[in-house]
């Protein structure tokens, strides 16, 4: 149940009620008032602690009823959604379709061990409640936010970086990068010494498991981007347009207007010049979502550096980045709190990003821009643009 706080923090405000159906023979003793109360003891280690005090807005809006097989009567009045929180039982997987189909809601399929994207999904969910106005606003103030930022952006010479280990020794030994615009993403920017050098000025992140997620792993994220965006106040961070409500509810009120979202589409061509059109094309990775369309948008000269991507032979697991192991160990919680995240085939998602990498180089440079990859990598398309 606390894990619904995180992922619906956004959307307090914008329904009456969460239910939860609960089998057990000991109903009588839950008391949902309670668990809110004392959300603290109850919350496990791998879960984000603030999710204890974030609790305290949903007192008076979850209700626990007592429901063994997914009767549908129990459910009466308007429902926005339908979330399956467990998939493992195909009696009440048809309960749930019943229930939506009745009431017309969404439904969710929401399962940790079984739904890769079970976050996303619930993202989305949430964005639902918004009203369409609402989002319409969202929208076209991150719009003005990012033309009032590119007046001060426009023409700088952009260095970009990735999180691949060759970036620990672009930071550790401050190598010049020259009076280039600086941009960081992902995990880089919870590394205080990278923060320092390259010293970047806008940030990217965009990853619903490990920055908007619930784990323990997401909540320090979002503490690095509150300490990141306080140090610099030029600092700007820069995100699919549906995660800007979970990174305002990290942020003082004071930082919003550090917050920008982009509206992004999978089925859209790469569009580098988002002042002809503020959106993107929705991939899997956010370099080629986000880092290097607004890089070219801003930029017709653009260096890479610490894009290392990985062998093909070594695509059975995640590609490396800069302070691995560190990274490594304060991954492990999001292996436990979101297990079906990282069942993934892995050489499937490299060939795509070669080929997404490829596709949009290919476009930017059709229109006028030059791309420079200044430390070495396996990606074809950067390699073919390597200068040291």
């Amino acid at each position: 149940m606390l894990r619904s706080v995180l992922h619906f923090l956004p959307a307090a405000g914008k329904f009456d009620c969460l239910i939860f159906p609960y089998a057990g023979e000991d109903f009588i003793l839950l008391d949902a008032g309670q668990l809110i109360d004392m959300a603290a003891v109850y919350l496990s280690r791998d879960m984000d602690p603030a999710i204890a005090e974030h609790a305290r807005r949903f007192a008076g809006k979850i209700a626990i009823v007592t429901d063994k097989i997914g009767d549908p009567s129990t459910y009466q009045g308007p429902l926005a959604g339908v979330i399956v929180w467990h998939t493992g039982e195909a009696s009440l997987n048809a309960a749930a379709r019943s229930i939506a189909t009745q009431s017309g809601a969404e439904l969710v399929w929401a399962d940790i061990e079984t739904k890769q994207q079970e976050t996303l999904q619930l993202i989305r969910f949430a964005f639902t409640l918004f009203p369409k106005a609402e989002i319409d606003s969202l929208l076209s103030h991150s719009v003005h936010l990012f033309f009032l930022h590119l007046k001060r952006w426009k023409d700088q010479s952009v260095s970009a970086f990735g999180n691949g280990p060759s970036l620990q020794k672009v930071v550790e030994g401050r190598r010049d990068v020259g009076q280039t615009l600086r941009i960081i993403c992902n995990s880089t920017i919870g590394d205080a010494a990278a923060l320092a050098h390259p010293a970047p000025e806008i940030l990217f992140c965009g990853d619903p498991v490990q920055h908007c997620g619930c784990s323990s792993y997401a909540g320090r994220f979002r503490d690095d981007l509150r300490a990141a965006l306080a140090q610099d106040v030029k600092r700007v961070v820069i995100t699919q347009l549906g995660f800007v409500p979970y990174f305002r509810a990290a942020l003082p009120p004071a930082k919003y207007d550090w917050v920008i979202g982009v509206s992004n589409d999978r089925d859209s061509d790469f569009n580098v010049d988002l002042t002809q059109s503020f959106y993107t094309a929705a991939t899997a990775n956010i370099f080629t979502t986000l880092v290097l369309p607004v890089a070219f948008t801003i930029s017709k000269t653009v260096d890479v550096y610490g894009c290392d991507g990985q062998p093909f032979a070594q695509a059975t697991r995640p590609w490396g980045h800069a302070q691995d192991s560190d990274y490594n160990s304060k991954m492990a919680v999001t292996h436990r709190v979101h297990p079906a995240f990282w069942r993934r085939n892995f050489a499937e998602e490299l060939i795509s990003y070669y080929n997404d990498m490829e596709d949009l180089l290919a476009v930017a440079e059709t229109s006028g821009a030059t791309v420079r990859s200044r430390t070495s990598s396996f990606v074809l398309a950067l390699a073919k643009c390597f200068q040291p």
